[in-house]
C-alpha cells in the first residue's frame, strides 16, 4: 500500500504502468459528477460522490486483476487495510466483478482531502468509512490492470 498526497503520486509512475495516463486524465476533468471513464488497456477511472458509511461490521475488499488508486478530492474517509494473506474470504470471490470480501484483523487510517492511496491485489481494503459521523465524500478511483 502507498499513501501520499495526490500531487506527489507521479513519482511512482516508473513502477505503476498506466499511472501517467490516469493522472493526465484526472487533471483535465472539468466536473466531479459520478461517472466511469475508460482508459487504454482496459483501465478506467470512476468518479464517486456520496457519504461515508459506518465502520462497524465492515469487510475488506480485494481485487485480483486491478490495483486501485483512491483519491479523496473532497472530504475524508477512514480506510481499513490488511495483507490479504492474513484474512479469511467471506463467501466466494466474484470473478466477473473482480471482487472478494474478506474478514479478519486490520488497521485503519484517516485519508484526508488531497491524499490518495494505492492498493495492490495483496492489499485488502475497506474504503469510504467513518468512525463517528458520516461526511460527504468525493473521490476518484483509478483501476489499473496488473
Amino acid at each position: 500500500m502507498i499513501v501520499c498526497p495526490w500531487k506527489d503520486l507521479g513519482r511512482y509512475a516508473p513502477i505503476i504502468p498506466g499511472l501517467e495516463e490516469a493522472m493526465e486524465f484526472v487533471a483535465k476533468l472539468e466536473s466531479y459528477e459520478p461517472a466511469t471513464y475508460p482508459l487504454s488497456g482496459g483501465n478506467k477511472i470512476l468518479v464517486q460522490v456520496g457519504q461515508t458509511k459506518p465502520w462497524e461490521g465492515s469487510k475488506l475488499e480485494v481485487h485480483h486483476n486491478y490495483l486501485d488508486i483512491q483519491y479523496v478530492v473532497k472530504g475524508q474517509e477512514i480506510v481499513g487495510w490488511a495483507p490479504t494473506e492474513t484474512l479469511t474470504l467471506s463467501g466466494e470471490f466474484d470473478t466477473v466483478k473482480d471482487k472478494g470480501m474478506y474478514e479478519g484483523l486490520n488497521d485503519t487510517m484517516l485519508i484526508r482531502e488531497g491524499y490518495c492511496y494505492v492498493v495492490y491485489p495483496e492489499d485488502a481494503h475497506a474504503p469510504g468509512k467513518h468512525l463517528e459521523a458520516a461526511n460527504d465524500l468525493t473521490k476518484i478511483v483509478v483501476k489499473l490492470k496488473v
